[in-house]
């Protein structure tokens, strides 16, 4: 099994104790030394139809069931959709989480003010990106959540034009992710045309890891494939899994 370093000797290795949580994804965890670091941001990325909210999904209510509260940002999907699309799938049950006050889900959609006026557009997206850092902050502390997913980051991206605001946005965002000790992962949508990890080349630098997940239609039983593009602090797995999305969860295929 390939795995990459982490860039700290063996000594080091085997005193230096990371705390992980579990991603929630079957066979996931052991490619990545037990799991997402605690407290860190991490990036799940891939084009449509690759299996980004069935990942946000799996780390949400994976935690729910071990006891620790999650938050569920969505930028793009409605709500219940979400719920309904995950209980179709996978025969979880969102709504009981929910009421057993371990999942809670927040839409926070951007009104996109029309260029066309006169409104200082930089201020209008400055005051946006602070009411979601707000609005995020409140409902972590609200709900003592441990995990935190905002699917997805791109609607973010999208509403930004300018390169230096989006980066001083973003890294603002980040930075008080990781102040606020929750374990984030975030979506992102590749365009169909890019061979990037982002919409904006941004993002996938300030995170503590990516994860990208593919679409490849060259075999009958593996189409979908995950790669750990990088992840701080971890030893893994650099080499392509093939996975699939069945009843007990997303599942990576061992070959």
């Amino acid at each position: 099994m390939g795995f990459l370093g982490g860039g700290s000797s063996s000594t080091e290795q085997s005193t230096y104790y990371v705390e992980r949580v579990s991603t929630g994804v079957i066979g996931l965890d052991d490619k990545i030394e037990g799991g997402l670091v605690k407290g860190s941001v991490n990036l799940v990325v891939g084009k449509a139809g690759t299996g980004k909210t069935q990942f946000c999904s799996s780390f949400i209510y994976a935690g729910a069931k071990n006891g620790e509260p999650g938050l569920y940002i969505t930028t793009e999907e409605a709500v219940d959709a979400i719920k309904e699309d995950i209980r179709a799938m996978f025969n979880w049950d969102f709504n009981e989480m929910e009421n057993l006050g371990l999942i809670r889900f927040v839409s926070i959609k951007p009104v996109i003010p029309d260029k066309s006026t006169t409104m200082d557009v930089t201020m209008v997206t400055r005051s946006y990106i602070l009411n979601v850092i707000n609005k995020i902050s409140v409902a972590v502390k609200e709900l003592g959540a441990k995990r935190l997913v905002i699917d997805s980051i791109s609607v973010l991206e999208m509403f930004i034009d300018d390169k230096y605001l989006a980066r001083v946005a973003l890294m603002n965002l980040t930075d008080k992710l990781r102040q606020l000790g929750v374990t984030t992962v975030m979506s992102g949508e590749i365009p169909e045309t890019s061979e990037g990890l982002s919409g904006s080349g941004i993002i996938e630098y300030l995170v503590d890891s990516v994860i990208k997940l593919d679409f490849v239609p060259v075999s009958e039983e593996f189409k979908r494939t995950l790669t750990i593009r990088k992840m701080r602090r971890t030893n893994h797995s650099t080499l392509i899994h093939p996975f699939e999305i069945t009843r007990e969860g997303m599942k990576l295929i061992e070959i």
